[in-house]
């Protein structure tokens, strides 16, 4: 009796196993957040339901296969998509969509005296690298904090 409990166990219990391993994938996603792009959520889904699926059957090679056919699908097929989906949008911050902009002096720019640039509608504290006159045009290199680096527009006065 002892032997037949021993080789039925995958065939009763392996379901339950691929579940609880299923549901450590998708709390180990939760702590690790969303820098793995859902896959530990979507891995554990097709374990959860490998196990599901075959309980009934007690069938250990149904199982394994079932899981294996969701995972294969996921991998191959939807994981891009889940990607595209879930990826994070690298938009512009108004901070960053000034970069390359061009703009004029309002108080001149001392190599080591902030000035007066106006972009746009917007005046900004401004720094260069470069001695630049009142009036004379800029085009902005970078943000620093709230300072503008700036550059003389070349060709310019």
């Amino acid at each position: 009796m002892g032997n037949s409990l021993a080789v039925g166990f995958p065939d009763l219990w392996l379901w339950l196993v691929f579940v609880i391993t299923g549901l450590l994938l998708v709390l180990l996603e939760l702590v690790v957040g969303v820098e793995t792009g859902l896959d530990l959520v979507f891995i554990g889904s097709a374990f959860v339901l490998g196990g599901l699926v075959a309980w009934p059957f007690d069938s250990w090679l149904l199982t394994v296969i079932v899981t294996s056919v969701i995972c294969i699908a996921y991998v191959a097929l939807g994981r891009r998509y889940v990607h595209r989906w879930t990826a994070v949008k690298k938009a512009k911050t108004n901070i960053d969509a000034i970069i390359g902009r061009q703009g004029i002096v309002l108080k001149s720019i001392a190599k080591n005296t902030d000035g007066l640039v106006k972009v746009g509608n917007e005046q900004w504290r401004a720094r260069a690298e470069e001695d630049i006159k009142k009036g004379e045009e800029i085009v902005v290199a970078s943000v620093s904090g709230v300072t503008l680096i700036v550059e003389k527009i070349k060709g310019g006065n």
